[in-house]
């Protein structure tokens, strides 16, 4: 069985041809224009006529290779808000959670710590300018016109899959990352509702992540499909991710980092520490993810390297790893990798980033090497909460750019302390939708016994290990005291 999976992410949409026995087959991307997206925001008709686009492609491919599409499975961002009239029309572009623009509004509620542990533990999500329920609380202080005017609150998924189908549906699993869902009793959460001021009925009805609704007529004849044909209502990329690397697993940690970094491990319940840090959001079947994000990973990299070399090429980068092997390591600085502000475990969006401990004999590959680092040390510093609230998980499988540096790898296997496994999916977010597709229509336990194949492994070396754990607590010093 053949299905093509949809993906709109923050800056482009992408679709693949996706069978279990082949994997990804085909697969197409196109980036938004700068009229559809600029980073906080998209304009939802953009969004889906990018989407649209990058199907119709998928469907040529298809007949091309003469294959028959049995359905569609969609996945979309997290952490976005739209806000919609009475007749289910945008009153305005899609947020982001790239979009902070309330940040400050947001960090004097923090000042009330009951309110942040209440609101933390109901909904797993921290008081935080990048989720959607804090973004309609700053909206209702700043832009009362917008509000006034809205009647319903939707996310980029949700106008996504109502386009293509008519239906109105969300996911708990994207509901679970906006703020506005209670991630023990997987529904709306009443005391938030009642805070922001918003009823259930304002929201859509919540449906698990196989949930379909047949592809319109209308949208079917643009795309080159039949009508009728089934499409999932749609899940947070970064939960897909975790399917398309770990499946239902419990026992394995995801660990992503590409412009940002992420590690999920699946639990059976909640798993929220005491202590606003991590997150914890709904997957599937009753399983829920304990995790962290960070805003911080190769955009930082790229910040450097564009401001050392003017333009990106691949050689630049080769260049760069080839020369921290010269790095005395034990002397270079530390980075503090908050660039771009910091999600977990500070929750500060006003965090700044930069070196520390630099000296005059210190060059551009010092400066690069500490930059590697330093990501990966904010990210040990989740990766410690997180097996501190839910166990030490037996693997760490891991996806993003940093699999295609060797030395920044070995970093990885020499900070955490232990065996890191690369696996053999691509798309790893694509392909988790693609496989949700596949149960929703045919029924089998796709979801639940993926398991992607090891493509490489990168174990500790035992003195650096030695050498990390002095300059990660070096690290941890100065996380404390440069707030």
């Amino acid at each position: 069985m053949v299905v093509a999976s949809l993906e709109v992410s923050t800056s482009s949409a992408k679709c693949i041809l996706f069978s279990i026995k082949d994997g990804v087959i085909a697969e197409v991307s196109e980036r938004y224009g700068p009229d559809v997206a600029d980073g906080p925001t998209q304009d939802p008709q953009g969004v889906v006529g990018c989407a649209l686009s990058v199907l119709r492609q998928m469907v040529q491919a298809a007949d091309e290779r003469g294959l028959k599409i049995e359905a569609i499975g969609l996945t979309g961002i997290w952490h976005s808000l739209l806000l919609l009239d009475d007749q289910r029309q945008p009153v305005h572009r899609i947020k982001t959670w790239v979009d902070l623009s309330g940040a400050d509004h947001v960090s004097a509620l923090r000042q009330d710590r009951e309110l942040v542990d209440k609101m933390y533990h109901n909904t797993g999500c921290m008081v935080n300018a990048i989720y959607p329920a804090w973004k309609w609380h700053y909206l209702r202080t700043s832009q009362p016109e917008l509000t006034n005017k809205t009647r319903f609150i939707a996310s980029q998924m949700e106008f996504v899959f109502e386009a293509l189908t008519g239906d109105r549906a969300v996911s708990r699993c994207t509901a679970s990352g906006s703020g506005f869902f209670n991630i023990s009793t997987l529904d709306w959460d009443e005391d938030v509702l009642s805070l922001v001021g918003l009823r259930k009925d304002q929201f859509s009805p919540l449906v698990e992540a196989f949930h379909t609704a047949p592809l319109r007529a209308e949208i079917a004849r643009q795309v080159g499909l039949p009508s009728g044909i089934p499409v999932t209502v749609g899940c947070a990329d970064g939960a897909m991710n975790q399917l398309a690397i770990g499946g239902l697993d419990t026992k394995a940690m995801s660990m992503s980092v590409g412009t940002s970094g992420a590690l999920r491990a699946v639990h059976l319940e909640p798993k929220i520490p005491k202590e606003p840090s991590t997150w914890c959001y709904y997957l599937t079947k009753g399983r829920r993810i304990a995790g962290a994000a960070v805003n911080n990973g190769t955009n930082c990299v790229d910040w450097f390297l564009t401001l050392q070399e003017g333009e990106l090429k691949s050689q630049v980068y080769d260049q760069y790893s080839k020369g921290i092997e010269q790095v005395r390591r034990a002397k270079a600085p530390i980075f503090m990798p908050f660039l771009f502000g910091e999600r977990s475990p500070g929750w500060n969006e006003r965090r700044p980033g930069g070196f520390v401990d630099v000296k005059a004999f210190h060059n551009k590959y010092d400066l690069y090497y500490a930059i590697l680092e330093g990501i990966l040390f904010t990210m040990r510093q989740c990766y410690d909460i997180l097996v501190e609230v839910g166990g030490r998980p037996e693997e760490v499988l891991v996806s993003g750019g940093i699999v295609n540096s060797a030395p920044w790898m070995q970093m990885a296997a020499d900070i955490f302390q232990r065996e890191i496994k690369v696996t053999a999916t691509t798309n790893e977010s694509t392909v988790g939708g693609a496989l949700v597709a596949l149960e929703a229509v045919g029924g089998s336990e796709q979801v639940a016994g993926y398991k992607p194949g090891i493509v490489k492994s990168y174990k500790p070396e035992a003195e650096a290990v030695e050498l990390y754990q002095v300059r990660y607590q070096r690290y941890l010093e100065l996380y404390r005291t440069l707030e």
